[in-house]
């Protein structure tokens, strides 16, 4: 984070629930892909999602127990838009069909999915496992999706541009003085956002116009509205403080496999991959982030058994997912791209990794933030996913 750029900051913290950092955000008419949505954070972001009018795609290795999550989501949160999807990021093939098989605009990416501490394994290629799973496999599924998050990122573009142009006093009912509202009824990018209808005090929003049907509502000021951006989210982890990516050795080729190590590493990659994209396709309308979710126990620890830290507040998975669905959902980031963010909050940079675990939740070293960095990880990726 450049020195001269503020930190940014949310009135949600540690102890915050995707719930919560959601309330009162329509996301009607906006589409959603969680990867390893059937167990963990996952599941509590896609509910989340749904929760807020999504629609969502669970993508899954394990179609049975994705079926289960969704049955329970749509259960817990009235949504019946939820689907379940194929998707193996270990395997090139899969990750293309799951890209040939979507359709149509695609609001939000959550790369959620994830291997932690892996026993030393490798792909039919030859590369390191957990490299693969948490970074190749995301950058492929990313890339190959772009298209459909640049239709969405670009219609919501022209949305928020036409809301933001005067409307005609006759087209204002209800509402004197509200410049941009509410007269473009079924704005293409999200005909049913009525969430900035009544934003009392804040024309030009940068959500949506209201949605047909409310342009009275003069009494609810505070609704934080619809985003406009499409919006991809990474799931890294403060672990990424025990490894830069080390471009010599991606696949401990030459180095003693170190689980840990190579699940940092991984995890850098993370980080630099929102750096890189977001740099690429914010002109598309695309914003990028990513984020540490903070400490959940649940099965991605099961390589690593009970870890001892002392001080670090353990978050249930409600929590575990407010930082992805706050990225993912809330007006409140708009615009803003390539951070890494923790506990709802973007992370302060570390000079050297802390010994206190409390202050490494929330730290983010500067070599994941490096754009020459993410540059050169971007070429290795395409390299690497070139070669047959």
């Amino acid at each position: 984070m450049d020195p001269k750029e503020t930190r940014i900051t949310t009135p949600f913290d540690v102890r915050s629930t995707a719930a919560e950092v959601i309330d009162g955000v329509d996301l009607s008419g906006r589409r959603a892909v969680v990867t390893g949505a059937a167990s963990g954070i996952g599941i509590e972001t896609a509910r989340a999602l749904a929760g807020a009018g999504a629609e969502v795609t669970l993508a899954v290795r394990n179609l049975e127990a994705g079926a289960r999550v969704a049955e329970d989501i749509t259960a817990t949160t009235g949504n019946k838009r939820l689907h379940v999807a194929h998707l193996d990021l270990a395997d090139r093939a899969s990750v293309a069909a799951f890209a040939d098989g979507w359709d149509g605009p695609l609001h939000i990416l959550v790369n959620n999915a994830g291997v932690m501490a892996l026993p030393e394994g490798r792909t039919p290629e030859g590369w390191d496992r957990q490299f693969t799973v948490n970074h190749l496999g995301h950058f492929a599924l990313a890339r190959a999706l772009h298209g459909a998050l640049a239709a969405a990122g670009s219609a919501a573009a022209a949305a928020s541009a036409a809301a933001a142009r005067p409307v005609r006093p006759a087209a204002a009912a209800g509402f004197p003085g509200s410049a941009g509202f509410p007269g473009s009824a079924g704005s293409a990018a999200s005909p049913g956002s009525a969430g900035s209808v009544g934003s009392a005090g804040f024309p030009g929003f940068p959500g949506f116009p209201g949605s047909a049907g409310s342009p009275g509502t003069t009494g609810s000021p505070g609704t934080p509205g619809t985003p406009a951006s499409a919006r991809i989210v990474v799931v890294s982890s403060a672990a990424h403080l025990r490894s830069p990516v080390v471009f010599d050795d991606l696949h401990f080729d030459y180095r003693p496999y170190e689980p840990m190590l190579a699940y940092g590493q991984s995890k850098t990659a993370n980080v630099l991959f929102a750096v890189g994209a977001n740099a690429r396709w914010a002109g598309d309308g695309i914003v990028v982030n990513a984020l540490s979710p903070g400490g959940i126990r649940t099965n991605l620890q099961r390589h690593v058994g009970d870890i001892a830290a002392p001080g670090v507040v353990w978050k249930t998975p409600e929590q575990g997912a407010a930082t992805s669905v706050l990225l993912a959902g809330s007006p409140l980031l708009e615009g803003v791209g390539g951070r890494y963010f923790a506990d709802c909050a973007e992370a302060e940079p570390v000079s050297r990794r802390p010994e206190d675990l409390t202050a490494m939740m929330v730290g983010v070293a500067p070599y994941a933030l490096d754009p020459e960095g993410a540059d050169h990880l971007w070429a290795t990726s395409e390299r690497l996913l070139a070669a047959d």
